[in-house]
C-alpha cells in the first residue's frame, strides 16, 4: 500500500492531542505525503479543511489522536474505506487504538507504516434509514429511545420475518465492535469483534427481555410515540410516531491499521483499563 495522502484528526479541545498531531504532521510530511487536518486544528505543513470537505479527498490513510470518540467521528467523515491508525491519549481507554501517545510508540508506528509492515483489520458497520432515507453509518451502535420521559412507548420490531411488540424505553442495535459499549451497560453480551452479527438489546423493557444476537440482517422498528435515534453516541435524529426505522449492514466496513495480531482485542482493553 502506497501512502501519499493522509488525514489527521484529534480530540476536540485537547492541547495534548494538538501537540502530538503537530509532531505527526512533520513525520508524515517528511515522507512526501500530502497532509490534511480538520478545522480548528491548524498545523504547519498541513492543509486545514472543514469536515464537509473530507469526502471529496482521495485519502490513503487517516490518523486519529484521542480516544474512541475521535475514531467514531472520523470513520463517519470518510467517504470510502480508508484505513485508520488510532493513537490513544493517556486519558482515554481507546479500545480501538493500536498504539499509545508515547513518543516511542508513534515513532514505531511511523516506521511500520512507511515500510508497509502492517495489516488491515475490518470491522462491520450498520446503518439506519427512516422511511427509506439513509442516515449516517454506525461503527458501535444505533440507540432508539423514547422522546417523552413520562410515558413508556410500545416498539414493534420485525426481525427475519417475525414481528413482536414490547413496551420499553428503547433498544440498542449494536455491532460486535459496539458490544463492549452502550449495549453492555444495559446487560448486552460481549461478542467477538470479528464476527458478522448484530445485537439487539432492550432498554428497561416491561417484560425484562434479554439481549439477543442475530445474523446480519435487516431489522425494522417503529414506535407508537415520537423517539430519538442516536448514532454512535454523537449524532441525534428525531423520529416521529409510526415512522419505520430500518437497520442493516452498511456496505463499507471500517478499516484499521494493525501491527500485531491480538485476539479478543476489546476484552483485553477492558481488562487493561
Amino acid at each position: 500500500m502506497q501512502i501519499r495522502s493522509v488525514l489527521i484528526t484529534t480530540r476536540y479541545g485537547s492541547a495534548r492531542a494538538s501537540e502530538l498531531a503537530s509532531s505527526i504532521v512533520g513525520m508524515v510530511h517528511a515522507k512526501g505525503c500530502s497532509v490534511y487536518t480538520v478545522n480548528p486544528l491548524a498545523v504547519g505543513y498541513a492543509r486545514e479543511i472543514d469536515e464537509d470537505m473530507i469526502k471529496a479527498l482521495d485519502l490513503d490513510l487517516a490518523i486519529t489522536v484521542g480516544g474512541d470518540g475521535t475514531v467514531l467521528r472520523t470513520a463517519r467523515w470518510l467517504s470510502k474505506q480508508v484505513p485508520i491508525l488510532a493513537i490513544r491519549l493517556p486519558t482515554s481507554k481507546g479500545m480501538l487504538a493500536e498504539v499509545t501517545a508515547e513518543a516511542s510508540d508513534i515513532e514505531y508506528a511511523m516506521q511500520r507504516l512507511f515500510s508497509n509492515s502492517f495489516y488491515i483489520e475490518r470491522r462491520m458497520r450498520i446503518i439506519a434509514s427512516v422511511d427509506g432515507k439513509a442516515l449516517q453509518p454506525a461503527l458501535n451502535e444505533i440507540l432508539i429511545t423514547r422522546d417523552s420521559l413520562t410515558r413508556t412507548p410500545t416498539y414493534r420490531i420485525r426481525i427475519m420475518g417475525t414481528e413482536v411488540a414490547y413496551r420499553m424505553d428503547g433498544l440498542i442495535a449494536s455491532t460486535p465492535t459496539g458490544s463492549t459499549g452502550h449495549s453492555l451497560s444495559f446487560g448486552g453480551v460481549i461478542v467477538y469483534e470479528g464476527l458478522e452479527a448484530m445485537m439487539i438489546t432492550p432498554i428497561a423493557s416491561i417484560n425484562r427481555l434479554p439481549s439477543i444476537v442475530i445474523p446480519v440482517t435487516s431489522v425494522e422498528v417503529n414506535s407508537n410515540m415520537d423517539a430519538k435515534m442516536v448514532i454512535d453516541g454523537q449524532v441525534v435524529h428525531d423520529v416521529k410516531q409510526g415512522q419505520v426505522i430500518s437497520i442493516g449492514r452498511y456496505e463499507h466496513d471500517a478499516l484499521f491499521v494493525r501491527f500485531e495480531p491480538r485476539g479478543l482485542r476489546q476484552l483485553t482493553s477492558m481488562h487493561d483499563g
